[in-house]
């Protein structure tokens, strides 16, 4: 018999888990899935199982997700790690995830959903960056936080925004040499921005000492910064060797070994946008994120959408955000009690005060890079190998949009489904037809969401009751 859960959360980083325990706390049945093996997301990643779980190398930030980890590990819920969610079925009342573990097929049915996705790394295209030795900084620091592998020899870091910034002074703590930071911060006065958003760096006083803290640091390692960083371009025969890019000081040729690039995350929307939920466009962020309420309830009834999944905010405020959605499940079903109210409450306040600092952080770092005119020959879609030059041609023969593109070049048609091109085909189509970003959309996103073969989808729901309304064809 298909098990059946009052709320299912997907994803077990810092929303995710504050979800799980207070709708268990409060008397809710739930499941919590996760394709990961352990709890902790992306930032707390390998507290529980990676070689930094024991050590402060990484940060008294790190080992703050202990206790999160903790709460959920107490509570009173199914944990479902290692779950490969590839398909979401919805109903008036609820509906079913299919999802396989452990070489088996499963499904379970919900009442309410729980979306804690999380972010991803913004995708940064340029000349040669599909070489390997080029890799994201947030990749890089997965590497670390996993594995304990550090980049060797020749390291240069190139983009904006404060994970950029941590990730160095993290490897400058461990003994790793840092030849060079490319920053691709655009020129505003910092003054005049501080004077802008005022009340919430006052709120958020302790984060401006964090930031100055990290900049002391790599000042003090003497690590050479190259400013106003305009373009960039990665060269080599078998995996990279050089790197040229233009900034104050001119054009500058770097010999590198590796190469890791940052500017920003942005909500991942690979399952939002698969069950339908309404985005829209996010000129601060400069992303697509969902349309939640003030609840964090999307579109689609009894869907909600917490953490850095609706939009980005910061491991402190997700939490806050999956409280609030919880809160209002809660009310809804007549199961608040002043407990759960007062949870509310604080999260609110903390999730106000979070996002105060926001615009902040959106005016300092935007991305400049990501953002640019490619060059023809800059790859957009790495799976396939389709260029930008190529998809200008497509656009001329016709394809007004990121799916007619995909049937033109069979860009986003790759082992990452569009995950990584996706937004860069949005923005080059914008950027070409001089339609608003948000008009051009991105790829419409089909079922199955992960890998899974035709005989666990032939075999998912096998001897289980038929439950009406949530029926799927393979």
């Amino acid at each position: 018999m298909m098990p059946r859960f009052d709320l299912c959360v997907v994803g077990a980083g810092p929303s995710g888990m504050a979800a799980a325990v207070m709708a268990a706390r409060h008397g809710l049945s739930v499941a919590l899935l996760d394709e990961r093996p352990s709890a902790g997301g992306q930032i707390y990643r390998g507290l529980e199982d990676g070689p930094f779980r024991h050590s402060a190398a990484l940060g008294a930030e790190y080992q703050e997700g202990s206790k999160a980890i903790a709460s959920l590990r107490n509570a009173d819920l199914s944990v479902c790690f290692g779950a490969n969610l590839w398909r979401v079925d919805l109903s008036d009342t609820g509906g079913v995830a299919s999802y396989g573990q452990a070489g088996a097929s499963r499904r379970l049915a919900f009442g309410d959903l729980v979306l804690a996705t999380g972010a991803m790394e913004r995708p940064v295209p340029f000349e040669g960056w599909a070489l390997p030795g080029i890799m994201g900084v947030g990749a890089a620091q997965l590497l670390l936080k996993t594995s304990a592998i550090v980049p060797s020899r020749r390291l240069v870091l190139a983009g904006n925004g404060p994970l950029m910034l941590l990730f160095a002074t993290q490897l400058l703590q461990l003994g790793v040499e840092i030849s060079a930071i490319l920053d691709t911060s655009v020129k505003v006065s910092r003054v005049a921005a501080a004077i802008r958003h005022a009340r919430g760096l006052w709120l958020n006083r302790d984060k401006i000492r964090k930031g100055a803290g990290l900049i002391r640091a790599i000042r003090r390692a003497g690590v050479p910064v190259y400013r106003n960083v305009s373009s960039l371009s990665a060269s080599g025969s078998e995996r990279i060797a050089a790197v040229t890019f233009d900034g104050d000081k001119g054009q500058t040729t770097l010999s590198v070994d590796t190469l890791l690039i940052h500017e920003g995350i942005i909500p991942n929307t690979q399952l939002s946008r698969a069950l339908g939920c309404r985005h829209v466009w996010d000129e601060g962020q400069q992303c697509l994120r969902p349309d939640i309420d003030r609840f964090g309830e999307s579109s689609l009834k009894r869907v909600f959408i917490v953490g850095d999944g609706a939009a980005i905010t910061g491991a402190i405020a997700a939490p806050a955000s999956a409280e609030i959605a919880i809160g209002r499940i809660l009310d809804r079903d007549g199961r608040s009690d002043e407990r759960s109210r007062a949870t509310v409450r604080k999260a609110a306040a903390t999730l106000a005060r979070e996002r105060a600092f926001r615009p902040f952080l959106d005016e300092l770092y935007t991305p400049r890079l990501a953002a640019a005119r490619q060059s023809d020959a800059t790859l957009v879609c790495r799976c396939e190998e389709v260029s930008a030059g190529t998809l200008r041609s497509a656009l001329k023969d016709g394809a007004i949009g990121p799916s007619q593109a995909k049937v033109f070049t069979r860009c986003g048609m790759g082992a990452c489904q569009g995950r990584v091109c996706g937004p860069i085909v949005s923005q080059l189509i914008a950027s070409e037809t001089g339609r608003p970003i948000g008009d051009v959309g991105q790829y419409n996103i089909r079922y199955p969401l992960k890998p899974v073969t035709l005989f666990d989808m032939a075999r998912c729901g096998v001897d289980e009751e038929r439950h009406e309304g949530t029926e799927h064809v393979a």
